[in-house]
């Protein structure tokens, strides 16, 4: 068995920093002699390098504007210009200044990924792994780790940290420590491992902890909200493939993963089998606990997805939510059992750091109306859907104009600009310090023809019909063909009303769409909402105010009603029936194809007065209430046959007491049998003799219990 290292002690590491963290291309030392600038310039880059360093040419070649041959070297170096310029000019070559280049998958920063932490001289003291991206309470970008990342060596603590290469590390099968080139990533802003001030800590002592957070103030850096799941590692790009981190909640029971750059992606249960000190192996789960992390107490909780050294920081998640960070874990694999590892609570070590927050991901808005790219009228209305969690939306539509608005059951409406043009509209969700992806949506505001109104109308269809007949009403320019639903014309008299006569609309809530056109010029749609509501229901089985004799008391409520229709029923105020089917008909709601419906109510009435009511709905119109009022007689009670009653009796004398006599032998006491137990006093006394033994167990149990604790 292979011993492992606690992961409070990260995976460590004695480097001098140098230049580890600077890119430069392999670059020939020697392209030759010749007039092509490509190669002058090579040669020219060679030349510096070999003086400057390796890591002072970041590229070079020629400049097609005016065909001479150019070094591209690294802007640190603006203070030896005349040095680089006589170096060049041997190949006839120009310099200019540039920052180091690195691909931008190296500088996307995600959950997961691995880093180094450097002291004050830039030596590397271990390696560690991200948690999560996160924002400093002032909205700064951060990043989540742990505490004993900070402090990895007895005595030395981290300052700042930089970012490794995701091909070279162990979760794919590299040695690890060998840093990605794109510079110090920031410095730790906040670190506690253990107690305050990074003491020891105390059991149940909700201030120990094992969290750290990381300042990232290079603007090249661009931290997402996502979890590396490393199968795109050997491509460097660790952000390629992830997991959105949503929200950040406390553990439940179930499954758990866990991200870092030793092993990878893990994934296990919250519940892991422990051995005993009895012998037994047991199914344990300790979702908020305290733990000595090589000597320090954290809050946190036990779960099976495994972690190694350097895994230490590392993202702890279920689903989308961020639940935690790798603290520790035991020293080499348990005997019996499963392997586990140790989880810092997320959320209320969250709390110890002074208000940093865990960056989380939102989707992006969507435009409902208009169209993308359509022309609107000056003032009309912009909605925007707006997903959940984000409460607000970011919206700009011009240089240096800009609002954020408050999101409202999931909408947002905004009013187009009154000033002809066109706009495109910049939209983000927002959270917080957190933003969605940003949604660009144009429109073209003109002084267009404006729509036509449709007027709303309300009507109910005669009994047993399934549709009725209107007049489509509404107003619009004068002289102007209105078409409705593509269908109907009408034109817009003087007085600018219109309508289409004897339309036969179905029940339900109808939506009409209409545009205008006038000197070829058509509106944009409008719409318009008829209603059909269906006739009431009819109660068919009880009478207003009938009156029922116990006997007959009615055990459903029956009538007649549109085919196809759902009907509701109340008793009392109680909708019934709902939960019940007849014989007769599988769902006692829907009216059947005769036009009959019943709903049974489980049982007869019982003596009282009932207010039944019934309505019918079709296509999400409802029907007036059909109600009425009846009453159920009590049962009668049958009268019981006096009987004669007896003559009286006379006293008897009462009988003189005897005398005291002396107390007989307790051994039979009043001549009765002696007594050799009692329903009432033995079972209890089986108890008394119960609770002593367990007494005595107890006893015994406490006192090699405070031997052990003694040994």
């Amino acid at each position: 068995m292979t011993k492992r290292r606690p992961l409070a002690l990260c995976a460590a590491a004695a480097l001098g920093l140098g230049s580890l963290f600077i890119a430069s291309p392999a670059l020939a030392e020697d392209a030759g002699a010749g007039t092509d600038p490509t190669a002058l310039a090579s040669a020219a880059a060679a030349d510096i390098q070999e003086q400057k360093g390796e890591e002072s040419v970041v590229g070079y070649g020629a400049n097609t504007v005016d065909g001479e041959p150019v070094v591209l070297v690294s802007n640190e170096l603006k203070g030896d210009a005349d040095q680089l310029n006589a170096i060049a000019a041997e190949n006839g070559a120009k310099v200019a200044l540039i920052s180091p280049a690195t691909t931008d998958a190296a500088t996307d920063v995600v959950g997961g990924a691995g880093y180094v932490s450097l002291d004050a001289t830039d030596t590397i003291l271990g390696a560690c792994s991200l948690g999560f991206s996160a924002w400093s309470p002032a909205g700064q970008p951060a990043l989540i780790t742990a505490g004993h990342c900070q402090s990895s060596k007895p005595g030395m603590n981290g300052v700042r940290t930089g970012l490794t290469l995701p091909s070279a590390e162990p979760a794919v099968g590299g040695e690890g420590f060998k840093p990605n080139g794109t510079g110090i990533l920031g410095d730790f802003g906040f670190a506690q491992f253990g107690g305050p001030g990074n003491t020891d800590g105390a059991e149940n002592d909700p201030t120990s902890t094992d969290i750290a957070v990381i300042d990232v103030t290079d603007p090249k850096f661009k931290l997402r909200p996502e979890v590396t799941d490393w199968t795109t590692a050997a491509q460097d790009d660790l952000a390629a493939s992830t997991t959105d981190i949503t929200g950040v909640a406390l553990p439940k029971s179930g499954t758990v993963s866990k991200s870092g750059r030793t092993t990878g992606v893990t994934t296990g249960s919250t519940t892991v089998d422990l051995p005993y000190t009895d012998g037994s192996v047991r199914p344990t789960e300790i979702l908020d606990g305290y733990m000595q992390i090589s000597g320090r107490w954290v809050r946190g909780f036990i779960g099976g997805a495994l972690t190694e050294g350097g895994d230490s920081g590392g993202a702890v998640f279920q689903g989308e939510n961020a639940v935690g960070v790798v603290s520790g874990g035991p020293e080499e694999p348990p005997a019996r059992g499963d392997d586990w590892a140790w989880y810092t609570l997320l959320q209320p070590a969250l709390e110890l750091t002074g208000g940093y927050q865990v960056a989380i991901a939102l989707d992006a808005p969507v435009v409902d109306s208009p169209a993308n790219n359509a022309t609107v009228e000056p003032g009309s209305d912009i909605v925007v859907s707006v997903p959940a969690p984000a409460d607000e939306l970011a919206v700009s539509y011009q240089e240096g104009a800009g609002e954020v608005v408050p999101v409202q059951n999931g909408k947002v409406t905004l009013q187009a600009p009154e000033q002809e043009g066109t706009y495109t509209y910049s939209l983000s969700a927002k959270k917080g310090f957190n933003s969605s992806e940003t949604v660009q949506h144009t429109i073209t505001v003109a002084d267009i023809l404006p729509r036509p109104v449709i007027n709303d109308q309300e009507l109910t269809a005669a009994e047993g019909a399934d549709s009725a007949s209107t007049t489509i009403t509404g107003t619009g320019e004068p002289g102007a063909t209105v078409t409705v639903n593509g269908i109907w014309e009408a034109t817009v008299g003087a007085d600018g009303k219109w309508e289409y006569p004897d339309v036969n609309i179905g029940i339900g809530v109808n939506t009409l769409r209409a545009t205008q056109t006038l000197e070829g010029e058509t509106s944009n749609e409008a719409t318009g909402t008829i209603t059909v509501k269906p006739a009431a229901a009819k109660i068919t089985s009880v009478d207003p105010n009938q009156t029922f004799a116990a006997a007959d008391a009615p055990s459903s409520i029956a009538g007649t009603g549109l085919a196809g229709a759902n009907i509701k029923v109340t008793l009392n105020g109680k909708e019934v029936g709902a939960d019940l089917a007849t014989a007769d008909a599988a769902d006692p709601n829907v009216v059947k194809e005769d036009g009959t419906w019943s709903v049974d109510l489980g049982a007869q009435l019982g003596a009282g007065t009932y207010a039944v009511s019934a309505v019918q709905s079709l296509n999400g119109a409802s029907s007036a209430e059909t109600s009425l009022v009846f009453t159920v007689e009590a049962a009668p009670v049958d009268p019981v046959d006096p009987t004669d009653p007896t003559d009286p009796t006379q006293p008897t004398d009462p009988v003189n007491p005897t005398d005291p006599t002396q107390p007989t032998d307790p051994q039979n006491p009043g001549g009765e049998l002696p007594l050799t137990g009692s329903a009432d006093m033995l079972p209890f006394g089986i108890t008394a003799g119960a609770l002593l033994l367990l007494g005595v167990g107890a006893l015994a149990l406490t006192a090699r219990r405070l031997k052990t604790d003694e040994a």
